[in-house]
């Protein structure tokens, strides 16, 4: 029972007992009746006052320990608690309110809470009262909340609306929690999860490269056509990678881009890039472009192109409405330093920039690139120099069988029969020029193989270049004059001397002018023409010959190279003779050109050699004995070694005929013998020969002399012509290597002034 209840139930029984008191005795109760029923009914009321009394006093007890347990709640809540009135007044607040706002609660009541929140959110924070008018309560807002003296942080508001009974609001509730740990949390989950979508991006990036760099492995390694693997390169990068792509490879080591691969996403494209590179070309010296990254081996990179740079490098209007370009990446060709070429990827879509890691990838497949095109180079150098080798052993055959069968027909007719003297003579003469022909061709390919190996010996002096010009004009005059053809020299003798080795120098020039007057049709003309040309002395071998195609010109100083290697070719030789003068004229730190107007237009080689500086030079000198005059033989024990009867015979043949005393043995074990038996002055041995070779020899009659104080000057006279060969030999005891075959009076000139440098000594 409430209070309004237990006032109606005291007012209902004042009316009964007043009703009872205005009974008028005449009526059918007394009035002692009347008044006990009133006092009953009295009583009633009163116990029922009492219960009601009860009831209000439990009420008011539970209603204190509500509102009790309501402060402690209110004060001790971990969040804090604002009371303020509709306009924000600050009318009560708890310990949690006090501590996050930095300021005692007393200080606190009557403070408008607005001046607790951060000055960017005041505008927003009047504008929620006002919402709050219309609301019991708001969704969560957060602002920055400004505690006194400290740094502003977040903080969620929860807002409830108090109204009076008449719906009026009258109060708000504020729940305030601070949520910068929460903010902080929220940003490190946000940070996570960008990192992880950036992972995830750059993971799926990373297998997107693996997977195109892994195809073009593949693509690149299906072939080792050089044209068919340029255009691969091409291919891959389109559409993929780029919009149109650019190969361009170094051709014969020349500094520019003379036959590019393009590739693009349209045909119409790909023919607008051509009609750029032919119309527009990059000039060579450009700073940038392929030009600069073949000259740097350096990547380029240029993310946005922007309008200006674009009007910077257009030649003109038109050029400039071509250049389509918003981002382009330029990366070398390389191969252990080796600069191929470069690689051009372009972009012309507005939203495909290049980053550095597309340049990282641009890099990476231009290296796969590289070492697919240099095989694909070395490929079809292999079965280029396979192709000129098998000529070369062709043409090699051909010419030494050609002046053998000249000699073995020549011999095997004067052996016969009796023929008469000039048959004879001519016979001789045949197998004499014949024999000569194949020493000069075993010569030139001994002559390669030392230029291949590096061990080609220079005897270098001041010499001058006259004498050595007319002794290779009148060893080719014989040639020249048979057929026909007219000689013409010109010499400045003014011009210096030079550093040089006189015989390999005369080897150059009759190499020139023997090619000249092969090459040079009955009735022509050669010209030789010495002058002095800045600080070099130049010589020049002209012809009225057959010439040099445009084609071949840049090869005419390569090994093994012909204009002519088929079978029904005019003129003989094994294409050696300019590659071995290429190599003696850079030996002597020179060089030498050709030029020729064509084909049947003659031909112009031109040497040019560094002069002699007027002031003295010291003398460059080989460590052998060098021999330079003729001395006879008489008098002189010689000893001839090896296995070849005809070969035995004929040098112990030369040497007796100038008055030597010759022993001839054909094996070591006979020469040891001889050298007991005999008091020797000079050794000439084979170096091949079964059993023991002359290195044997050699060794044991110096081992020999050793105990008897006695030395054998000893010349091995071999086959075996490799610069290894003559080392070893002068190594093993002998003094001076001598290959086969060798004239007579060499023979004889090279042992007298061994036996007179002997006794000098």
């Amino acid at each position: 029972m409430n209070v309004d209840q237990l006032t109606q139930q005291i007012e209902d029984l004042r009316l009964r007992v007043t009703r009872l008191l205005q009974r008028t005795p005449t009526e059918s109760h007394s009035q002692q009746e009347l008044t006990k029923e009133a006092f009953e009914e009295l009583q009633i009321a009163l116990e029922e006052l009492k219960v009601a009394s009860e009831e209000i006093e439990a009420t008011r007890t539970a209603v204190e320990k509500e509102r009790q347990r309501y402060q402690e709640l209110f004060h001790y809540a971990p969040d804090g608690y604002l009371v303020t009135d509709i306009y924000g007044i600050i009318l009560e607040a708890n310990h949690a309110a006090t501590v996050l706002l930095n300021i005692l609660e007393r200080f606190l009541i009557r403070k408008p809470l607005v001046s607790f929140i951060g000055q960017s959110d005041h505008q927003a924070f009047f504008d929620y009262l006002t919402k709050l008018q219309q609301f019991d309560r708001s969704g969560e807002w957060e602002v920055c909340l400004q505690p006194r003296e400290k740094v502003c942080f977040d903080v969620a508001l929860t807002v409830v609306t108090v109204r009076d009974e008449k719906g009026q609001p009258v109060a708000l509730r504020w729940l305030m929690r601070d949520i910068s740990q929460r903010r902080v949390l929220e940003l490190e989950r946000k940070q996570l999860f960008a990192n992880e979508q950036a992972a995830r991006i750059a993971a799926q990036a990373a297998e997107k490269r693996s997977n195109f760099l892994a195809e073009a492995s593949r693509i690149l390694v299906s072939s080792l056509d050089y044209r068919t693997t340029l255009n691969s390169v091409g291919q891959l990068a389109v559409p993929t990678f780029a919009d149109w792509c650019i190969v361009d490879v170094v051709e014969n080591n020349f500094p520019v881009f003379s036959n590019p691969v393009i590739a693009a996403s349209e045909p119409a494209k790909e023919a607008l890039i051509r009609e750029l590179q032919q119309r527009y070309p990059i000039p060579v010296d450009a700073d940038y472009g392929p030009p600069k990254v073949l000259r740097t081996a350096k990547p380029e990179l240029v993310t946005n192109i922007l309008e200006s740079s674009l009007h910077k490098k257009a030649w003109n209007e038109q050029h400039l409405s071509l250049l389509q370009v918003k981002s382009y990446m330029v990366v070398p060709l390389l191969v252990r330093k080796h600069k191929l070429g470069t690689i051009v990827f372009a972009s012309a879509q507005p939203g495909r920039h290049y980053t550095l890691v597309d340049l990282a990838m641009a890099e990476e497949l231009a290296q796969r690139a590289a070492f697919a095109i240099e095989n694909a180079q070395l490929y079809r150098q292999a079965q280029e120099a396979n192709r000129i080798k098998e000529e070369f052993l062709a043409i090699v055959s051909h010419e030494l069988r050609t002046p053998l069968n000249s000699m073995l027909g020549w011999v095997q007719v004067i052996r016969n029969r009796k023929w008469d003297e000039a048959t004879t003579s001519k016979a001789l003469a045949t197998i004499e020029r014949n024999a000569k022909l194949q020493r000069k061709l075993i010569e030139d390919i001994l002559d390669i193989s030392r230029i291949v190996q590096g061990q080609v010996r220079l005897n270098i002096r001041k010499v001058n270049l006259i004498p050595i010009i007319q002794s290779a004009i009148e060893t080719v005059h014989p040639t020249s004059e048979i057929k026909d053809i007219q000689v013409e020299y010109n010499f400045d003798s003014s011009v210096g001397q030079i550093m040089g080795d006189a015989e390999r120098l005369q080897q150059v020039v009759w190499n020139l002018l023997s090619n000249a007057v092969k090459f040079t049709p009955s009735g022509g003309r050669v010209e030789v023409n010495l002058q002095q040309v800045n600080s070099n002395a130049q010589i020049t071998v002209s012809d009225t010959g057959k010439g040099i195609s445009a084609d071949f010109l840049p090869c005419i100083f390569e090994r093994f190279r012909q204009a002519d290697s088929t079978t029904t070719r005019a003129d003989s030789g094994l294409g050696l003779g300019l590659a071995i003068v290429n190599h003696l004229v850079e030996m002597h730190s020179g060089t030498v050109y050709a030029v020729s107007k064509g084909e049947g237009q003659g031909a112009t080689f031109t040497v040019l050699l560094p002069l002699v500086e007027p002031q003295a030079e010291q003398l460059i000198k080989e460590s052998e004995v060098k021999v330079d005059n003729f001395s006879p033989l008489d008098g002189l024990q010689i000893l001839v070694v090896d296995d070849n009867a005809d070969t035995r015979e004929l040098i112990a043949f030369i040497l007796e005929q100038s008055g030597a005393q010759v022993t001839a043995v054909s094996s070591v074990g006979e020469a040891l013998e001889a050298v007991v038996r005999l008091k020797l002055d000079v050794l000439v041995s084979d170096i091949g020969m079964p059993d023991e070779d002359g290195y044997s020899l050699i060794r044991k009659v110096r081992a020999q002399e050793a105990e008897q104080g006695e030395k054998i000057r000893a010349v091995a006279l071999t086959a075996f012509a490799r610069d290894e060969e003559r080392r070893l030999a002068l190594q093993a005891g002998f003094h001076v290597h001598l290959s086969k075959p060798i004239e007579p009076d060499e023979l004889v000139t090279v042992v007298a002034n061994l036996v007179k440098g002997s006794k000098q000594a």
